[in-house]
């Protein structure tokens, strides 16, 4: 059985859920950096002889990643708006969708920085396999 919150209870996991948020747009300007990372590798340890369509492919990745942050950027500051006012006003109690939104938004960005993760693993291991391959042999 699950005992209701006190209302001190309550505005303490709000504002957790709040200072949660507000560093979600923190999280989001560091992917921002990395997909400018990303983009300056590319540009500058070009492969042109790509017969796999690695090169592409990786571009199109990063490129999708980067419109799946764009959309949490606008995403997130929606959802601070949401929970401003049940910190305001404590007799408005949030309901499902409250937790409903924030773990979607949660779930979103974790995900993403997964992604993101697995992206610049590809990227190295792609550019570390080009360099070998144009490296004379010792």
């Amino acid at each position: 059985m699950v005992l209701p919150l006190t209302n001190s209870e309550l505005e303490t996991e709000l504002q957790e859920v709040y200072i949660q948020a507000t560093h979600w747009l923190q999280d989001i300007g560091f992917l921002e950096t990395e997909t400018h990372f990303f983009r300056d590798i590319i540009d500058r340890y070009k492969i042109a002889d790509d017969p796999n369509g690695n090169e592409t492919e990786l571009k199109a990745k990063i490129e999708a990643q980067y419109q799946r942050l764009e959309s949490l950027k606008a995403k997130v500051p929606g959802f601070l708006a949401f929970v401003e006012p049940f910190i305001c006003d404590l007799n408005k109690t949030p309901d499902l969708d409250f937790l409903g939104r924030y773990n979607v938004l949660y779930l979103e960005l974790t995900s993403l920085f997964d992604n993101y993760r697995l992206t610049r693993n590809q990227l190295f291991q792609n550019r570390e396999a080009h360099a070998r391959q144009k490296a004379p042999n010792a």
